[in-house]
């Protein structure tokens, strides 16, 4: 027995949630995450979606300070992600365990221009505790783990930048 096991980036991101306790992601539907965001139920983490992307990172910030866990926020690259900007300075300047989940362009197209593509980690450089952008599929739940442990030990949020392609596929975990 090889003692790896075949699983979809989207399920070891998925499960790296579940590790850490996640029981409430807070955002709007996108293709970008789709296959992560159906894993959601069996994994017993509910999604709860809001009207604006804004609303997705204050309910984040909102439910970390009322529970003291995780509070996770998702959206769609681009503008989705940008309009996290509010809510996650709220979340730095209170010392909240946010997690953010920024899907960005695909692995491929980035720097063309293409559909709603924005340089995202600059943009939260100055209000996150630490930043990773997942570089291949197969790290996805080595890169995703770490933002989890930092966003609590060090009070504040973190951000995770997956590009859109490396949701999907099937990697040796």
């Amino acid at each position: 027995m090889s003692g790896k096991t075949r699983m979809t980036p989207s399920e070891a991101l998925v499960e790296t949630m579940v590790a850490h306790g996640v029981k409430n992601v807070f955002g709007i539907v996108g293709s970008a995450y789709m296959d992560a965001l159906d894993l959601f139920p069996l994994a017993d983490i509910r999604f709860l979606s809001v009207a604006h992307e804004q609303n997705a990172a204050h309910m984040a910030d909102g439910y970390s300070r009322v529970t003291g866990r995780h509070g996770v926020c998702i959206a769609q690259n681009g503008p989705g992600i940008t309009n996290f900007v509010t809510g996650i300075a709220a979340a730095y300047w209170a010392h909240s365990p946010v997690v953010a989940i920024t899907p960005e362009t695909g692995s491929l197209g980035t720097g063309l221009g293409g559909f709603q593509e924005t340089d995202q980690m600059p943009i939260f450089s100055k209000i996150t505790k630490y930043q990773v952008h997942v570089n291949a599929p197969s790290r996805m739940a080595e890169l995703t783990h770490r933002p989890f442990s930092i966003a609590l030990h060090e009070r504040g949020p973190v951000q995770i930048n997956i590009p859109r392609d490396y949701f999907y596929g099937e990697i040796n975990a």
